[in-house]
């Protein structure tokens, strides 16, 4: 479990680490809240959400979620991902599904922390690789989702494109 102080004078402590069953609602809202954002629609919901929330910290499948709690114990951070093996990499790696913190505390450390907790986890799996997918660069805030994950050590490849199917 990764530790970081946030915000100023003695700041207010936060961990980071394998998310519980009992903080699946609050994983849930969190993913909601993000697909909102992103979506620029506050009434935007997400079919089956709380089975699969359920089974992404329960390990299912390759997926897992990692929260940031704050001194509290309160969900305040949430990042999702997933495991996969890639034939161009003969080799598993993960990838970041959803990566959330709580508006106020944005810029504090939080997604870093649970970015690190991530890689932590990563080598203690011999995983050598994290793939993040970019919201679109008409988002509001895509130089800053960019350049935050420059600086956590990822490099940009190109755009991805998706195909959803009915």
């Amino acid at each position: 479990m990764s530790t970081v102080e946030c915000g100023t004078g003695g700041g207010s402590g936060f961990e980071a680490g394998p998310a519980r069953p009992d903080e699946a609602q609050a994983v849930a809202d969190a993913v909601t809240a993000l697909l909102r954002e992103l979506r620029g629609d506050a009434s935007h919901t997400i079919p089956g959400l709380g089975a699969a929330v359920a089974d992404a910290i329960a390990g299912r499948d390759g997926a897992g979620v990692l929260v940031a709690r704050d001194g509290g114990g309160r969900v305040a951070g949430v990042l999702g991902y997933t495991t996969q093996t890639a034939l161009r990499l003969a080799a598993p790696y993960r990838h970041v599904q959803e990566l959330w913190v709580e508006p106020g505390l944005r810029s504090k450390g939080v997604a870093a922390l649970l970015l690190a907790e991530l890689d932590a986890l990563c080598a203690a799996d011999g995983v050598h690789r994290v793939e993040v997918c970019l919201p679109s660069e008409q988002f509001p805030s895509y130089p800053r989702t960019l350049a935050f994950y420059e600086r956590s050590g990822f490099r940009a490849i190109g755009p991805r494109v998706i195909k959803d199917l009915s």
